[in-house]
C-alpha cells in the first residue's frame, strides 16, 4: 500500500487560472499499486478487493488511505495492477 504514500497527493484539487474559483476535477489515486502493473486484460472493476458503493469505488487493499473524498476513488476501467486478484 505504499505506492500511494509515495506520491505528492495531499487530496486537494488545485486552481485553475481563469475564472476565480473555478477548480479541476479531481483524479482518483486511491488504488493499491500503479494501474497497469498487473495481468493483462484485466481492470479493477473485476478485482476481489473493489469495494463498491453508491457513487463511488475504493480499493479495499488501500482503506488506511481512504479520505472519504474523490482522491481516494478508484476507476473500476482502470488497467489491473500488480495486487489485482479475482
Amino acid at each position: 500500500m505504499g505506492w500511494l504514500n509515495d506520491t505528492p497527493h495531499s487530496g486537494r484539487v488545485g486552481r485553475v487560472t481563469g475564472r476565480r474559483g473555478e477548480r479541476r476535477p479531481t483524479e482518483p489515486r486511491g488504488y493499491a499499486a500503479p494501474p497497469g502493473t498487473g495481468p493483462a486484460g484485466e481492470t479493477c472493476g473485476a478485482c476481489r478487493h473493489i469495494l463498491r458503493g453508491r457513487r463511488y469505488r475504493k480499493c479495499e487493499l488501500a482503506r488506511a488511505l481512504w479520505t472519504h473524498g474523490p482522491g481516494t476513488d478508484i476507476r473500476a476501467r482502470a488497467p489491473a495492477c500488480r495486487r489485482w486478484e479475482a
